[in-house]
């Protein structure tokens, strides 16, 4: 990384440090998930005022210190909105926790920071809070490498049949009769079907999609499932989550 650098970013967290200063993480456009310390932020004059907020897109200009990055400028390129509806909040804090917790510093992934910056604008406009934090997290765990397609066998490749039993096997993933025990549980085609969904297709579709309130609930479970084998600790979000999941 250069010393002085400037990128585009979603603010994902934030940590007081000192008297004055205020830590920001932030998922940026091309370099990947960065720490920037912003010097007297917490001040009522600061010329950070209102510009690092949660879940803002800034423009930063920053110069790279021995740990942390120290923030010269920020510039507020768009900011969610101050809305009274507390399910699309719940559901923010959610994502923003679990991306700044599967992702490491400085790791860049192709395409996670497009899905989050459409997942938040569609969090502005759209009610379907649930079906939109479920997407997130199918599309962030597959392109992070913790989910494989779920139209093949994760052992042995082979295109999966929906006809044939599938079964889950012990990462989470979907395997086919053949690679499968008795200690594999079989899972219903229609989960199979809305998981492979979310998947491979745009955000757009998937709000297009009327899914019933069993399959919901089957995703929701088997995703706190998945990530409850990822995470040490439980996520300090998810209890917000309860009205909303």
């Amino acid at each position: 990384m250069n010393k002085h650098f400037s990128t585009t970013g979603i603010v994902i967290r934030k940590v007081d440090f000192g008297e004055a200063d205020r830590i920001v993480t932030v998922l940026t456009e091309d370099m990947g998930k960065i720490d920037c310390i912003a010097k007297g932020a917490r001040r009522l004059k600061s010329r950070f005022c209102g510009r690092l907020e949660l879940f803002s897109e800034i423009q930063i200009t920053c110069y790279q210190g021995q740990s942390l990055a120290c923030l010269n400028e920020a510039h507020l390129i768009d900011g969610f909105p101050d809305v009274k509806e507390t399910d699309r909040h719940r559901v923010l804090f959610y994502i923003a926790e679990l991306t700044h917790r599967l992702i490491q510093d400085q790791q860049q992934i192709e395409g996670v920071y497009p899905l989050l910056h459409e997942t938040i604008n569609h969090l502005k406009e759209e009610n379907k809070t649930d079906v939109i934090l479920h997407t997130y997290l199918v599309k962030l765990l597959t392109l992070s490498g913790f989910l494989s397609p779920w139209n093949q066998c994760a052992t042995c490749n082979e295109t999966l049949n929906i006809e044939h039993p599938i079964h889950l096997g012990d990462d989470a993933n979907v395997i086919c009769q053949s690679c499968s025990n008795a200690a594999h549980r079989r899972i219903e085609a229609p989960l199979i079907k809305w998981v492979n969904f979310m998947q491979h297709y745009p955000l757009p579709n998937t709000l297009k999609v009327q899914v019933n309130e069993k399959d919901h609930q089957s995703v929701w479970l088997w995703l706190q499932g998945v990530l409850g084998n990822l995470l040490s600790t439980p996520m300090k979000s998810e209890s917000f989550l309860q009205s909303v999941a």
